[in-house]
């Protein structure tokens, strides 16, 4: 059985090496900035409510872009319990082109990686 920490932590080593891979792999891609947002909401729960997860990502990026990059990785996992369960999450990137950057710009590829898992597990009613 995989013990509950280390199914987030798998989940997220999972999801940044798929956000390495398109990065890396995008056919045709002339990215000069690049944006990663990997994000992990996850619950195992007895509630009676499906847990309600969110995750609002914003990126702002003015014009073509040159010699910037923007990561965030986050994990939020709920193990146990019979109440609501509620995760919510906001990131915002903003980027612009460096000052010290050379060369032609180009467009910024964002790669936003959201995994939402939400579990009932009705033995959690019978903790008490």
């Amino acid at each position: 059985m995989i013990k509950p920490q280390y199914l987030g932590l798998g989940l997220l080593q999972t999801s940044a090496l798929v956000a390495g891979a398109l990065v890396s792999f995008a056919p045709g891609a002339s990215a000069q900035c690049v944006v990663a947002d990997v994000a992990i909401q996850a619950a195992i729960h007895g509630g009676e409510q499906p847990a309600e997860q969110i995750n609002d990502v914003a990126i702002d990026a003015k014009g073509p872009c040159t010699g910037n990059t923007s990561v965030s990785t986050s994990r939020q996992i709920q193990v146990g319990g019979t109440g609501e369960v509620r995760q919510t999450r906001q990131s915002r990137h903003q980027l612009g082109s460096s000052e010290r950057a050379s060369g032609s710009s180009g467009p910024t590829v964002a790669v936003p990686v959201n995994v939402q898992v939400d579990v009932y597990n009705p033995a959690e009613r019978l903790r008490r």
